[in-house]
């Protein structure tokens, strides 16, 4: 019975250190060449027009099997070149960003989705059980930005010396590595967001489950997301110009996570600081706040 009960431990052992060493690897290895290779050449698959003027539904695809779902917002005179936005919003919006793009003209707005679908709530189980999928569907989400930024250039409405990589929120991480590796991006814009993805996951876990939970999701989090952490990729970002606005009371987005991040990145940078709590979609005169307060800074720049 002990030679049983040793044995079943010593599998056990080896099976966890197996998972450990392969979470390990996978995690610390160089993904660009994936991210390169993964973005492919461009198919449009569909393009739908909604009810509002302007407003389409586009399934983007490419030669390596990927497929984007996004909206997009133009404006009515196509005879002109504007500037673009590849916005990367909440994990509740996705490609319908686009709806809460308040108060901006002249501009086209290309909304990705996300091919994850999050869960309302988590335990432990669901959390392991959705790892495989979250991972990759977040890991995808650089390749997927690289098939935007084709479908922009390809447009004859587009200003392509004026592509602004925007993410708020949930999308925000993913600004510094897609513009780190594309400099086909002329501004880099983070809204509501920050590095160290560690501490953000615990903090935020934190703030609705265990102490326990919170710190296995935030390890095991980090290190799965190790391939995209914002802080890899900051002093990578210049020399193209990163544009920062974050809420002094956010409860999400520590302060401490924003500034490790921006004393990470090089010049030209900039920090802007709103009196406000996390961005909420819910809450248009914050919204209508952060978007003046990109525009004044894209103008400053000569973007707009």
């Amino acid at each position: 019975m002990k030679k049983l009960f040793a044995g079943l431990l010593l599998s056990i052992s080896l099976i966890l250190c197996f998972v450990i060493l392969f979470i390990v690897y996978y995690s610390y290895k160089d993904y660009t060449n994936y991210f390169y290779s993964q973005h492919g050449a461009l198919h449009i698959i569909s393009e739908r027009p909604d009810s509002t003027p302007g407003k389409y539904w586009i399934t983007l695809g490419n030669s390596s099997g990927f497929n984007v779902e996004c909206g997009l917002q133009t404006p009515l005179d196509s005879t002109k070149r504007y500037p673009a936005i590849i916005l990367l919003g909440g994990k509740a919006t996705g490609k319908y960003a686009i709806d809460y793009a308040l108060d901006i003209d002249n501009v086209i707005i290309l909304a990705l989705d996300y091919p994850y679908e999050p869960r309302q709530r988590y335990n432990f189980w669901t959390i392991v059980r959705d790892i495989p999928a979250v991972r990759k569907a977040l890991i995808d989400m650089v390749p997927s930005s690289m098939i935007a930024l084709n479908y922009l250039h390809k447009r004859k409405d587009v200003d392509t010396t004026k592509i602004v990589m925007l993410g708020y929120s949930f999308g925000a991480p993913f600004v510094p590595v897609v513009s780190a590796l594309d400099r086909r991006i002329d501004v880099a814009a983070m809204v509501y967001g920050g590095g160290e993805l560690t501490s953000l996951i615990r903090h935020n876990v934190a703030r609705f489950e265990g102490a326990f939970l919170s710190e296995f999701v935030g390890r095991l989090g980090g290190l799965l997301l190790k391939p995209i952490e914002p802080m890899r990729y900051a002093d990578k970002i210049s020399p193209t110009p990163l544009i920062m606005i974050n809420g002094a009371d956010d409860e999400q987005i520590p302060r401490y996570n924003t500034e490790i991040f921006f004393n990470a990145a090089k010049e030209p940078k900039n920090i802007v600081w709103l009196e406000s709590k996390h961005v909420n979609p819910n809450n248009p005169e914050l919204t209508r706040k952060i978007i003046a307060t990109l525009k004044e800074e894209l103008r400053r720049m000569g973007s707009l």
